[in-house]
């Protein structure tokens, strides 16, 4: 739920308001110097100012989600799914309207489970692909949610999962699809339907299409002996015509093919064309040996087998080729050197027996949490890890950037677009052994990561307590990376108290000169107004006079008529009685204007422009004032504000950062949990691999044991027969782990 409003923001928008006073008290001054007082303008009905437009969340959505895409294609996966599962969590994402042009739910769940797939947070994604397929079960993201569904089921080994989702689905990527459904029909035995998914494998091109071609000759030769021909054609020619680790696979695979159908010289040709760095050297080195001794060339073999035991003693063959080694040496007649290397042998087999012993019913806690701690356990677990015949796709498989893009712009043909997938690979065991050695330390027993195990459990063990410790370290790091936004979010708060204290201490210093300015205006007008006074009285005196003298003009000069009326009586004429009469009056206008002049004097003078400037310098320095100490009044109390709230942040974390911080505590522990399940299961997988290889140690001590006596006889025999009278040793030479042992693959 959102938290109020912080009083820093509340204190930030007070103080924004005030700020422009400090401007308007400064520049009053200027202006009322300048200009003449005027009416104020009546007062005008303020219309309310918009702060921002009306929400619209549809486009809102759409930007973040558009945002959300931006991030996953930029592989910035943590603030993806920050944001949308914040997204989700919100009530217009959980409605599901949809306006036109505008993305909504279908594209939210989408990204969803596209952040959780690449993440490797499976359990999530299934879910997250359910509820995509609640919400649009037919929708254009079906078919690339359909690939990545049928990679998460068969890394689970639910194979019948993944034909279900093939069958149900005809969108997404075919070549993709119709490969894993292929490799599931065969894990199934179901070599038919494996023969038809490699075959539209084939027909969708790309990069998939020679791993479909390659995979259905392996196909055929296992389903049926007498297409081991075929199949043998078609994997010399896919090693001619290709290069890489894919090649060496496919031409190792093409000498063990040559190797069961009886063709032993094109299998140690084959073999031979592996080279030795290459991670199916290995095996392909094991194959020549063999092909060698089956064809004849004991001398050959010989050496392939030394070598092999010598250049991959971690190997579970290792044993079995020294033991053939011996044999080759005992079928040569050299009964003598044979005894004596079956004897070191057996001494050699029988001192690692013995310290694997010690160890193979005891727990194997640390080296189980060294090889998880090192996220080295899947070269444990990795089903048939020795020959390193695993097909293995990158982590983002059918969740390509340009791919995820595509399908959210709705531009995706994926029925006709071929290998819109990463390509695939394929494991070797070169550089595991140094890994596992460089984990768990040189007292780890190696070999025990390659041998096989007695009671294999399900795949899909591994696969679910990988994906929860995926899953927790996902979530830990998605806590962490709230919590430090948390963190920084706090850290923004107090910079901006801290800005906002600045510009309050910069109001007050301004509001100090601003003070100032105030006063020696304040001043400068008493003294000008003391200097208009006296000159308001000096001309108030000045009229004064002139109005008394017109006064006393017009009395004399209505005085001196009435006198020269009188006398001339009766012998004035008209004219003249009229001449005098309208002097008579002018002296009594001039008169009354004199009485008009001293009604008005005071109005006169109040209406100078001069007097006028006082009285606005007057109203406009109080109005100043006023604004001064209101502004002064506000700073105080935000400054007080501010500081509380300083004080507030500064003190203790926010509740958003003790929340966050539990969280980070929660996915601490649920991460614990989910690798001590893992690792327990990993010490389960090392003891009962180590069980196996202390019975296939046993056997093969008793055969090198056996192998001794076998050639001591011999050579008993060879010394009776080359005594005088002796009879010549007759029949093979043959020890256990001899010729009629078929090669463990």
């Amino acid at each position: 739920m959102d938290e109020p409003r912080d009083n820093a923001v509340l204190i930030f928008a007070r103080v924004m308001r005030t700020l422009p006073l400090f401007a308007a008290v400064i520049l009053v001054l200027p202006l009322a110097a300048q200009q003449p007082a005027a009416a104020p303008p009546a007062a005008k009905p303020v219309a309310p100012v918009a702060v921002q437009p009306p929400p619209d969340q549809a486009r809102g959505l759409d930007a973040e989600l558009r945002m959300a895409l931006f991030e996953v294609t930029m592989d910035h996966p943590l603030s993806a799914l920050d944001r949308l599962e914040w997204l989700r969590s919100s009530r217009e994402a959980g409605s599901g309207a949809v306006e036109p042009g505008m993305r909504a739910q279908e594209d939210l769940l989408f990204l969803l489970a596209e952040s959780y797939y690449r993440l490797g947070m499976r359990e999530s994604f299934r879910k997250a692909a359910a509820s995509l397929d609640s919400a649009a079960p037919s929708g254009r993201y079906a078919g690339v949610i359909a690939a990545q569904r049928m990679l998460d089921a068969y890394s689970r080994g639910d194979y019948a999962r993944v034909r279900a989702l093939a069958s149900a689905k005809t969108a997404g990527d075919r070549g993709l699809i119709s490969l894993v459904t292929g490799l599931a029909a065969v894990q199934s035995r179901d070599f038919a339907a494996a023969h038809t998914a490699f075959a539209q494998a084939r027909q969708s091109g790309g990069d998939f299409a020679l791993y479909a071609e390659y995979m259905d000759a392996l196909a055929s030769a296992a389903s049926d002996s007498t297409r081991r021909a075929t199949a043998l054609t078609t994997l010399q020619a896919l090693s001619e015509s290709n290069g890489g680790a894919f090649a060496e696979q496919v031409r190792l695979s093409a000498a063990q093919t040559a190797l069961v159908a009886g063709q032993y010289d094109a299998a140690a040709s084959l073999a031979d064309g592996v080279p030795e760095t290459s991670g199916a050297g290995a095996q392909a080195l094991l194959t020549k040996a063999w092909a060698l001794y089956r064809g004849g060339n004991a001398a050959g073999a010989a050496t392939a087998f030394r070598e092999f035991a010598k250049r991959y003693p971690y190997l579970p063959a290792r044993d079995e080729a020294r033991l053939m080694a011996g044999q080759i040496m005992l079928e040569s007649g050299k009964s003598d050197s044979a005894e004596k290397y079956f004897q070191s042998v057996a001494d050699s087999i029988g001192s690692e027996l013995a310290a694997l012993q010690s160890r193979a019913t005891t727990a194997m806690n640390d080296a189980s949490r060294a090889l998880v701690s090192a996220k080295v356990a899947g070269s444990v677990l990795v089903a048939n890890a020795a020959p390193g015949k695993v097909i293995v796709l990158s982590d983002d498989a059918g969740a390509e950037n340009r791919l995820v893009a595509a399908a959210f712009a709705g531009t995706v043909d994926a029925a006709s677009e071929s290998s819109a997938t990463s390509a695939p690979t394929l494991n070797s065991n070169v550089g595991v052994a140094e890994r596992v050695d460089s984990a768990a330390g040189p007292g780890f027993p190696t070999r025990v990561v390659f041998a096989p195990r007695l009671a294999a459990a399900a795949s899909g063990s591994y696969a679910d307590r990988t994906q929860a410790v995926l899953a927790t370290d996902i979530r830990l790091a998605l806590a962490s990376y709230r919590l430090q936004e948390d963190i920084d979010a706090q850290k923004t708060k107090i910079a901006a108290l801290e800005n906002l204290q600045q510009l309050i201490l910069e109001g007050d210093s301004g509001l100090a000169e601003n003070a100032r300015q105030i006063a020696a205006t304040q001043d400068s007008l008493e003294h000008m107004k003391g200097v208009l006074e006296n000159t308001r009285d000096k001309v108030r005196t000045v009229l004064r006079k002139q109005i008394t003298s017109t006064r006393q003009v017009a009395a004399e000069n209505i005085r001196l008529l009435d006198s020269t009326k009188a006398s001339l009586g009766a012998n004035a004429k008209g004219p003249e009685i009229d001449a005098l009469t309208m002097e008579q009056q002018t002296a009594r206008v001039y008169s009354a204007i004199a009485d008009d002049v001293e009604r008005g004097l005071e109005a006169a003078l109040d209406h100078h422009p001069a007097f006028v400037l006082r009285d606005s310098l007057v109203a406009r320095l109080g109005h100043a004032h006023a604004l001064h100490d209101t502004t002064a009044a506000v700073l105080a109390d935000d400054s007080l504000l501010v500081a509380n709230e300083l004080a507030t942040q500064r003190g203790k974390e926010s509740n958003a950062v003790i929340a966050m911080r539990a969280e980070v505590g929660t996915a601490t522990s649920q991460r614990a949990a989910a690798e001590g399940a893992l690792v327990a299961l990993v010490d389960e997988e090392l003891r009962a691999r180590a069980s196996g290889l202390v019975a296939q140690l046993s056997h093969d001590r008793e055969a090198a044991d056996y192998a001794t006596a076998s050639a001591a006889f011999f050579r008993a025999m060879d010394a009776s027969a080359s005594a005088p009278g002796g009879a010549a040793s007759a029949g093979p030479r043959t020890a256990p782990g001899g010729a009629s042992t078929p090669p463990r693959r």
